[in-house]
């Protein structure tokens, strides 16, 4: 197996540089190089002339591994390609035996045909069936390829395997809701930092919407890195894509926020020692979709990470949602990897329900606060009411005010659910909210400002009726 690091392209005819014909091949060779950990360096596409095919040809052969081209392999006057890269190679042509008999049985009574038999020489012939076997000529080290795509393909795929290239280059992409304009100064700082290590490049779509593609690129354990750091220093909620999305990087800055935020050093606290108590397998989260539980998810997600748990168990009631909590809790699945459970009844047979199916289950993680109906008597760690599912509601962030759930949300850059942004600060079912008034924005009576705006806590639930 030959051992290849880069490689060159040449795209031979005229057609193609009048428009004529829509070249496919580059786009083929170049996802089969990368596949392989070939790097694809150049591209060139120049006319049927040999001297300028010959002249290309001993520049890419000297700066390049391997050399392709496509095109100009035929029977007709303008079918160059051997002759030019003899000339560019410093070798002779000559007709090659095995060739003349593979060209008899292609073309039969054809003696045009022959002209494909006359190529530099010395070369090397690999075969390649379509069903019919017909050969590729390789001289020193460019591969001669057809440009007929069906059997330009054919040869790709029976030359690549004998190619040794380095490690395969691991991609990843991240779709953001914002043109490329907006995305300049994070993506200008974060390819400076991954210089040399990972190749960092954004690119507009504008078709079904606009939006930006981000691609990176590089060895996978670094390219894995950079996109957990891209992904907590974009806009959140403008991501498309978020499967996966939590990682190891956005764990770090949560325990920093331990040394000197008193309420999430809490929180983390009764989170350990909720799996402490219980194994993964026997714990749960409530999830509804709402700002509070999604703290919850969030920092659960954190110790869940630093504890290797691969998956988090998540219990969603569906009653009469909002087509937007639908989606988040949806995208909250993607983004945090969880193993989502939906029940379209009220809370207590859902709970019922659970249980039969998994009855190991033994707490579930709550986003209650003080402020909320029911919540006063609670602690950290409560058992149901008789009435109840037998169950231990645990309740890490039962003491956090209004202001400091927005805070963390914000500062850590965590996807909460789309209604927050209308106007919305406290989510119950579709026909028993609406957005708080206290948000109605002065200038336009249709408008209301975002829930972290909202200073009088105590008006929170406004929009519950």
């Amino acid at each position: 197996m030959e051992t290849v690091y880069t490689a060159g392209l040449i795209i031979i005819g005229d057609e193609i540089l009048r428009g004529q014909v829509i070249d496919t091949n580059t786009s083929y060779l170049a996802k089969r190089l990368r596949a392989s950990g070939i790097k694809l360096r150049k591209i060139t596409v120049i006319p049927d002339i040999v001297d300028e095919i010959a002249k290309t040809i001993f520049e890419a052969s000297k700066e390049y591994s391997v050399v392709f081209t496509s095109g100009g392999v035929g029977p007709t006057h303008d079918d160059v390609t051997y002759e030019a890269v003899a000339k560019g190679l410093g070798l002779q042509l000559e007709q090659h035996e095995e060739l003349v008999d593979i060209c008899v049985n292609l073309f039969p009574n054809n003696k045009e045909a022959l002209r494909l038999s006359i190529v530099p020489k010395p070369c090397e012939l690999i075969p390649v069936y379509s069903p019919k076997k017909f050969a590729i000529v390789k001289a020193k080290n460019v591969y001669i390829l057809p440009g007929s795509p069906k059997y330009f393909e054919l040869a790709v795929n029976m030359i690549i395997p004998q190619l040794k290239g380095n490690t395969p280059l691991h991609f990843e992409e991240i779709d953001v809701n914002l043109n490329e304009l907006s995305l300049v100064r994070i993506l200008n700082e974060h390819a400076e930092y991954w210089k040399d290590r990972v190749n960092i490049g954004s690119y507009p779509q504008i078709t079904p919407e606009c939006f930006t593609k981000v691609t990176l690129e590089g060895k996978k354990e670094d390219v894995l890195e950079a996109k957990g750091k891209l992904l907590y220093s974009l806009p959140i909620q403008k991501i498309r894509n978020l499967k996966n999305g939590f990682s190891h990087y956005h764990v770090k800055p949560v325990l920093e926020d331990t040394e000197n935020e008193v309420h999430i050093k809490y929180t983390m606290d009764v989170l350990q020692q909720c799996y402490k108590t219980y194994k993964p397998e026997e714990i749960f989260i409530s999830f509804n979709g709402g700002k509070d539980c999604t703290v919850v998810l969030h920092l659960t997600a954190c110790i869940a990470k630093l504890q290797n748990i691969s998956s988090l168990l998540c219990l969603y009631v569906t009653a009469e949602p909002f087509p937007e909590v639908d989606s988040f809790v949806e995208r909250a699945a993607q983004y945090y990897g969880l193993q989502l459970i939906k029940k379209e009844c009220p809370m207590r047979q859902a709970l019922c329900s659970l249980l039969n199916e998994k009855a190991n289950l033994k707490a579930s993680l709550m986003g209650m606060r003080k402020g909320d109906p029911g919540a006063e008597y609670l602690e950290a760690f409560t058992p149901t009411d008789p009435s109840w599912p037998n169950l231990i509601r645990v309740n890490p962030i039962l003491n956090w005010s209004y202001d400091q759930v927005w805070k963390f949300l914000l500062k850590h850059n965590v996807p909460y659910c789309s209604l927050y942004d209308e106007g919305y600060t406290s989510l119950g079912t579709k026909s028993t909210t609406v957005p708080n008034p206290r948000l109605k924005d002065p200038n336009n009576s249709l408008l209301y400002r975002p829930a972290y705006t909202l200073t009088d806590e105590s008006a929170e639930r406004q929009g519950r009726v």
